[in-house]
Formats: structure tokens, C-alpha cells, sequence
């Protein structure tokens, strides 16, 4: 089993380090570091190791996690001398995303603005017409006149307004937002391809330690013979570790989670953004005849995220969880019924009880030994592993999949300039 974890570990690494593209075009640093409160900023939910890290932070069983993305957080950063802000060939995607939002303001207050105009223009034009029918004096029609040249100017100054900073957004769309979406598209995709190899692997490896468990008589008690095997501390150690990797794949399902809902919610609102730039253009509300490129590629990549079905790994995740936390539960047991005063979380003793024990959906009565509390444990570990490993396989490849598909089609897009003159 120790060779078998190496081996999952090593496509671990590997899995982490395929993220790493991903993490710098979303800019995991500054996400990161952009709030000083405990909320995750939108851009940190989008970037898989920030939000990982972020997560992790609050668990005391993270020295694994976090030492390896500290270390490589280093060895990316001195290996680079450009900052954040051109991690894209085609600029920083949060700057994008701010300056969007504050031109998209921008246009609101001047259309806010441009209203008022229109409806002041609008009783003025009124109270003319009113003071032709009354005959009013002529001083009093000629001040009204004025007042409705004047409103009418302000209401030509406030379209060319409009029209000024919605060009500015349809630039900002078109030469920055796509081509960054572009990058972070063949991204996912390099990044999920490498995801589904890794866990294809450690999927084959849990099948094979599976036989080979099956097969191989238990060596506990020769161990325990040789000395290599302590009843005293040998289940409290194993009852701590259980504790601790139940809270990182608690932790690791609540991520997981958290990074596929919070793509599925960022494509939606890009998406519907999208289309209210299209429906809110001159001619038929539903103009999409001129639609540019990134409007159907967000469409399907919306689409594309609402079909996958993240609820299998959630689940495998659950139940590999509740697997090796039945392990630690099962300790607890022992040292209660050990300890004359009640409940005794850590004590020593090495007695046995009889327990009733479910390994692989077979129940089975056995006297939990220190050495038998091993052999299960090896068993629940295996197979809550092989659970977990295979619904993430199938994942895995869907998503590689569908992001390779994506860009295909991105790639069969007719662009309104070529992806040099985006990036300049």
C-alpha cells in the first residue's frame, strides 16, 4: 500500500502542476490577496489552487497541501520575472473584467442621465403645444422654445455619449475579453486532458492494488511478531490519520464543489451580459445575425458546464470520506469502552471487542485488534479510494472533452481580426 500511495501521489503532483497555467491566467496571486476579508472574490472561486489553498488554510491537516503549492508558488514565481499583469498574451483578465464594469456604470449613469433629458424635453414640448392653444403671450412661448433647443442639444450630446462608451465596451469585448476567454478556454483543456491521464492512471493502480489485496494473505501479525507492529500506538496513530484526511476530503469535496459552481455561475452571467449587448443593439430584439464570436462560444460553454454532472464525484468524495471517518469513530469506541471514567479519546490499552464492521457493503462481525483494525482500515482506504478515482476519471475525461471541443469550435471561428493585432 505504501508503493500504491507513492504512486497516486506522484499523479497528484502532476494533476496540481496542470492547474498551475490555469492559476496564472486567472491570476491566483492577486485574487488572492485583492480582499483582506474572509470572503472569496469571484476571480479566487474561478482559480482551482487559490481556492484550494484558500480552503485549506482553515485546516490543520493541510501541511501536505500547502507546502507542496507553497513550494511551487515559489519556484513559479522565481522562474518568471514578468508580473501577473501580462500572464495573458492578450493582458490581465481581471483588469478586463474591472474595466468593463466600470464603463458598463459609466453607461448606465449617462442612459440614467439621458432619460431625464428626454422626459424634461418631453413636457417642455407639451407646455409649447398648450401655450399655441391658449395663445399665450409670445415672450413666454419664445422662453419655452429655448428651453426645448436647449434640451434637444443635451439630448444629441447625451447619445453621442452613449454611443461613445458603448463603443468603448464593444472594443474592450472584442480585442480583449475574447481572446482572453480564448486562452483560458485552451487552457482548461491542456488542463483537464492532463487531469484525466493522471487519474486514468490511479485508477488502473487502485484496480490492480484491489487484486493484489484480495490475493496476498494478511501480514499484520508476522509484523507484529517482527516488532514492526505497536497494539499500543499503533490504532491512535491510525485513528488520527483517518481524522486528518477525512477533513481534507471534506475539504476537497467543499472546493470541488465550489470551483465547478462558481464557473457555472461566471459563464452565465458572461453569457447573459452577452446578450443583453445583442438584444439592446438597433433593429429586431433579437438581433443575432451580427452576434460577434464570443457570444455562441459563451453560449455552448455555458450550456457545456450546466450539462456536466459533478454530483458522482461529490458523492464518491462522501463516501471516501465516511469510510475513513468510520475508522477514527471506531477508535473512539475502543477507548470508551476502555476507559473506566467513559470516553477517552487517545488512551493507551490494546484489548479487543467484538464490533460489527462494513467493508465494501458486506457486514461483518470481528474482534478489532489493533491488527485488525489495520488490515480494515487498508481495506476501507482501497476501496473508498477506487470509488472516489473512478467517478473523477469520468469527470475528468467529459470535461477534457468538452473544453477540447470548445476550442475546435473557437479555433473555426471566423475572427474579426487576427489574435496578434487582439493582443496589441
Amino acid at each position: 500500500m505504501a508503493e500504491v500511495i507513492k504512486d497516486l501521489e506522484e499523479q497528484f503532483m502532476i494533476v496540481c502542476n496542470s492547474a498551475n497555467e490555469v492559476s496564472a491566467l486567472l491570476e491566483a496571486t492577486r485574487a488572492q490577496y485583492a480582499s483582506t476579508s474572509n470572503e472569496l472574490s469571484g476571480m479566487k472561486m474561478l482559480n482551482p489552487v487559490a481556492l484550494i489553498r484558500s480552503a485549506s488554510s482553515r485546516s490543520s491537516s493541510s501541511r501536505f497541501l500547502m507546502n507542496s503549492s507553497s513550494s511551487r508558488d515559489e519556484g513559479y514565481e522565481s522562474s518568471s520575472d514578468v508580473s501577473e499583469e501580462s500572464c495573458m498574451f492578450s493582458g490581465s483578465h481581471q483588469s478586463t473584467l474591472d474595466r468593463l464594469y466600470a464603463w458598463e456604470k459609466k453607461l448606465y449613469d449617462e442612459v440614467k442621465s439621458g432619460e431625464k433629458i428626454r422626459i424634461a424635453y418631453e413636457r417642455k414640448c407639451n407646455r409649447l403645444r398648450n401655450q399655441d392653444v391658449r395663445g399665450d403671450d409670445p415672450s413666454s412661448v419664445d422662453k419655452t422654445r429655448a428651453g426645448i433647443r436647449d434640451l434637444h442639444t443635451q439630448i444629441k450630446v447625451s447619445i453621442h455619449s452613449v454611443e461613445a462608451v458603448s463603443k468603448r465596451i464593444e472594443a474592450l469585448r472584442d480585442e480583449e475579453l475574447q481572446p482572453q476567454l480564448l486562452e483560458l478556454v485552451q487552457g482548461l483543456a491542456r488542463m483537464w486532458k492532463v487531469m484525466a491521464e493522471c487519474h486514468q492512471i490511479q485508477k488502473r493502480t487502485l484496480d490492480e492494488a484491489k487484486l493484489l489485496l484480495a490475493g496476498t494473505p494478511s501480514k499484520i501479525a508476522e509484523a507484529k511478531k517482527q516488532g514492526a507492529v505497536s497494539t499500543t500506538t499503533e490504532p491512535h496513530r491510525l485513528a488520527r490519520s483517518a481524522a486528518n484526511l477525512e477533513a481534507e476530503l471534506r475539504n476537497w469535496k467543499a472546493c470541488f464543489e465550489l470551483w465547478i459552481t462558481s464557473q457555472r455561475s461566471y459563464m452565465r452571467a458572461l453569457a447573459g451580459w452577452l446578450l443583453r449587448c445583442i438584444r439592446s443593439g438597433p433593429g429586431s430584439p433579437r438581433r443575432t445575425s451580427g452576434a460577434p464570436p464570443i457570444f455562441g462560444i459563451c453560449t455552448q460553454w455555458s450550456r457545456f458546464l450546466d450539462d456536466i454532472h459533478e454530483v458522482p464525484v461529490l458523492e464518491g468524495l462522501d463516501f471516501f470520506a465516511a469510510g475513513v471517518g468510520s475508522l477514527y469513530s471506531q477508535q473512539l469506541r475502543e477507548d470508551s469502552r476502555r476507559a473506566p471514567g467513559g470516553s477517552k479519546r487517545f488512551g493507551g490499552g490494546s484489548g479487543g471487542s467484538l464490533e460489527v464492521v462494513e467493508v465494501g457493503g458486506v457486514v461483518e462481525e470481528e474482534v478489532m485488534t489493533a491488527e485488525k483494525m489495520a488490515e480494515v482500515a487498508i481495506r476501507v482506504l482501497c476501496a473508498g479510494m477506487s470509488v472516489a478515482m473512478s467517478s473523477l476519471t469520468e469527470f475528468a475525461i467529459g470535461s477534457a472533452e468538452g473544453y477540447a471541443n470548445l476550442a475546435k469550435q473557437w479555433d473555426n471561428t471566423k475572427w474579426p481580426r487576427d489574435s496578434g493585432e487582439a493582443g496589441v
